[in-house]
């Protein structure tokens, strides 16, 4: 006999939550349409969520815990590994947080409200930076120290570190607009590991040429 799956109630409500604040945003939406979308009541939003602020932070809270707990930094990496692996790792964990069905879904629905995060964040957004964005930063941080070798200043580790997470991001961002310039590179669910690849392979060369040129000045490298 198979195993029933019961939903509570208030994920239902972070479910429908996550949908319309994304489509509508933040303004927009209301707690009365969220709660018909839940087939749940206003009261109940009010008891599990205390208030619409309260319910946009809680959405945001469990759409990054649910991407970082499915998708982690390392994918089951090891520690251990060569850095150059954990890179591969870090980037591939990323597209599919980003894009995947089980992820965040690029701009439908709760994808679609990360990305208005990412353009205007909130207050809401403010725990979110600390709890899971700063401390990935850290891990690819730690990654590219390895890779460039020889302690690398910030000067060079932010740009490097920024390049990585860029590249990732646009394509979430950018997917509507990659679709009507190429078909080779569109970020569909059955491409992502393809362009997660690229990107790999596309970021480790610019890392080399960095390594190449540090013995420049960090101020010479920048303004060349």
């Amino acid at each position: 006999m198979l195993e029933q799956t019961t939903i509570t109630t208030p994920e239902r409500i972070l479910a429908a939550a996550g949908d319309i604040f994304g489509r509508d945003g933040f303004k927009a939406a209301t707690i009365r349409r969220i709660a018909d979308a839940a087939n749940a009541n206003v009261a109940s939003i009010n008891y599990h969520f205390r208030d619409k602020e309260g319910l946009y932070a809680a959405v945001l809270e469990n759409l990054f815990n649910k991407g970082f707990s499915r998708f982690p930094a390392d994918m089951g990496v090891e520690p251990e590994a060569p850095p150059e692996e954990r890179l591969r790792a870090f980037i591939r964990g990323m597209f599919h947080r980003l894009l995947s069905s089980e992820g965040w879904g690029g701009l439908s629905g709760p994808g679609r409200l990360i990305a208005r995060e990412f353009l205007e964040p909130t207050l809401s957004f403010e725990p979110i930076i600390e709890k899971y964005i700063k401390p990935h930063k850290d891990i690819l941080i730690s990654i590219l120290t390895e890779l460039l070798g020889d302690s690398p200043p910030p000067e060079i580790l932010a740009p490097c570190a920024l390049s990585v997470i860029g590249q990732c991001i646009y394509y979430a961002l950018g997917a509507p607009v990659i679709r009507k310039m190429t078909e080779h590179s569109n970020p569909t669910e059955e491409n992502l590991d393809r362009i997660a690849e690229f990107v790999w392979q596309f970021s480790l060369g610019g890392i080399n040429r960095i390594k190449e040129i540090r013995p420049r000045s960090t101020t010479q490298i920048f303004s060349a």
